[in-house]
């Protein structure tokens, strides 16, 4: 199906691409098109006006140290080989490589997808999202910046510029889907630090458990300073099946996605 018309521009800079979305209703920003262009050739979107910022090198990067910067452009597979097991884990279950090569981490956020990875892994990573409009620049924790499937905390005009998180001390990412380049079925990310065989903290956030990625906050504090044990882990699984609400749809049933959050939750803290 072709898409409905548009008017297309590509804007030159940070700024120049704010000034355009904020003067059209229902305007969008393309970055790698891995998630607006199917929607556009679906006429699941109608949007009057393109503003392509692909092309912004600004945003494109990734800087470690302390907090890890994500640029908004950076692609899926520049995090493949990060020195962040966390990212890794996450980056190297995305799509295919045509998707991890072109798609773009701040445009996976913004879209907002229920199923995408990386707003599950962001949740459990408590990442924060810079965000510049209009107005100026502003920073959201990821706790408050997805709001329901497809809706993220941006205004008209606001685009994200980077994404900042510190690199959990252990991490790891389960995902459940019919083929490696599926979308996920259901999918739980750990974050959390161990010592002396104990958790201190743990952040666990799951998609396929509620109508977008959320945090599993009783099966958190379950494990916060509990032994790392398998009576533990079985525990922690029970919880998490028990704390989600999964939606049904034609993919699966909210029973089915409910015993795959209980198994991803054991597998990603044996993982640890």
């Amino acid at each position: 199906m072709y898409p409905p018309p548009f008017e297309y521009v590509r804007a030159n800079s940070v700024e120049e691409a704010i000034r355009l979305l904020s003067g059209v209703e229902g305007a969008k920003a393309l970055a790698g098109g891995q998630s607006l262009i199917p929607l556009l050739k679906l006429r699941l979107l109608s949007p009057p006006l393109i503003v392509d910022i692909g092309r912004l090198r600004e945003l494109d990067y990734v800087h470690y140290g302390e907090w890890t910067r994500i640029g908004a452009l950076a692609k899926h597979h520049q995090l493949e080989e990060s020195p962040c097991p966390f990212l890794r884990a996450v980056a190297r279950r995305i799509g295919d490589p045509q998707i991890r090569s072109m798609g773009t981490v701040g445009g996976s956020v913004a879209h907002a997808d229920p199923y995408g990875d990386w707003p599950a892994a962001l949740l459990a990573a408590d990442a924060l999202f810079v965000v510049r409009g209009p107005s100026g620049t502003r920073e959201v924790e990821a706790s408050r910046f997805f709001k329901g499937p497809y809706e993220a905390d941006l205004a008209q005009g606001e685009l994200v510029v980077e994404i900042r998180l510190k690199c959990p001390p252990r991490g790891a990412y389960v995902k459940f889907s019919r083929r490696h380049n599926d979308f996920a079925l259901a999918a739980v990310a750990v974050a959390a630090e161990v010592k002396d065989g104990h958790i201190l903290w743990a952040r666990v956030a799951a998609l396929g458990a509620a109508d977008r990625s959320i945090r599993l906050k009783k099966t958190e504090a379950l494990l916060a300073g509990a032994p790392l044990k398998p009576d533990v882990v079985a525990e922690a699984g029970e919880a998490a099946a028990k704390e989600a609400e999964p939606p049904s749809d034609v993919r699966a049933s909210a029973e089915y996605r409910r015993a795959l959050i209980k198994a991803g939750v054991k597998r990603a803290l044996a993982a640890l």
